[in-house]
């Protein structure tokens, strides 16, 4: 397997909303265009599933990831310290899926899980 995405989406307050919990692309398969495959199918499950936005988390120091994000219209929208388990701070990127907009806030944004989707890609 050259990689794997995980996706959490949840219907709130009349809109659907999908959480990138991760994607992950093998170190020997990296910069051939995975990522960018992984989150093009992320974002036509979460379009196909009704979610009108997506949203993630992403350590502050990966700028290969926040280049790949901000590439596909991903906008930060804020910045949470000691988010992962070494206590790196972590972005927060999020992208409209029905019009492109970005003028949200995530204040409402779903924390919790309630559905799992992977999306594996082979190599």
């Amino acid at each position: 397997m050259a990689g794997f995405a995980i996706v959490e989406w949840r219907a709130r307050k009349g809109e659907s909303r999908a959480y990138i919990q991760t994607i992950e692309v093998a170190p020997e398969a990296r910069r051939q265009g995975i990522g960018l495959e992984l989150l093009s199918r992320i974002e036509c499950s979460a379009r196909d599933a009704g979610a009108a936005l997506i949203w993630l988390h992403v350590d502050a120091e990966n700028a290969g990831a926040i280049r790949l994000y901000e590439a596909q219209g991903y906008c930060c929208e804020g910045r949470k310290e000691d988010f992962y388990p070494m206590g790196q701070a972590a972005l927060i990127y999020m992208k409209r899926l029905n019009s492109g907009s970005t003028n949200r806030s995530l204040e409402s944004a779903p924390l919790d899980v309630e559905v799992h989707n992977r999306v594996p890609l082979a190599s």
